[in-house]
């Protein structure tokens, strides 16, 4: 024979008797290198799981931070706003001071501030003119 078989024997109880098997050493190479083969396989295939659940974790980390930094941002945009509102006011509130006063932007100030001024009626008069302005 040219063939290079391996045989296994399996002994059992005496009513089955000697059973053989005969495998041949091309099919058996052939078998363990197919082993091989899936070995490496799931080996890769579980590397590049774990590589993925750890970018899954990262991306999950940098989305949280992203969601944060944006109710940060919409927090100090409001705040922004408010603080925009209330300067806007003050700003109002100077330029009806400044009527009051008869502080004109741009003039001079007498040194005698606070002597004379205008009379309450022309105050009223300004303050209505500058309201039909806006």
């Amino acid at each position: 024979m040219d063939r290079d078989d391996i045989n296994i024997l399996f002994f059992g109880h005496a009513t089955f008797g000697i059973r053989r098997l005969r495998i041949r050493k091309e099919s058996l190479r052939i078998a363990a290198c197919a082993l091989v083969f899936l070995q490496l396989s799931l080996t890769f295939f579980f590397c590049d799981y774990i590589q993925v659940r750890k970018k899954n974790f990262v991306l999950d980390q940098l989305r949280q931070e992203s969601h944060i930094q944006k109710s940060h941002i919409q927090l100090f945009s409001t705040r922004i706003e408010e603080l925009e509102k209330k300067l806007s006011r003050l700003k109002d509130i100077d330029q009806k001071i400044r009527l009051i006063a008869n502080l004109e932007r741009g003039q001079e100030t007498p040194s005698f501030i606070g002597m004379g001024g205008s009379s309450p009626a022309m105050i009223g008069e300004k303050l209505k003119d500058q309201k039909y302005r806006k």
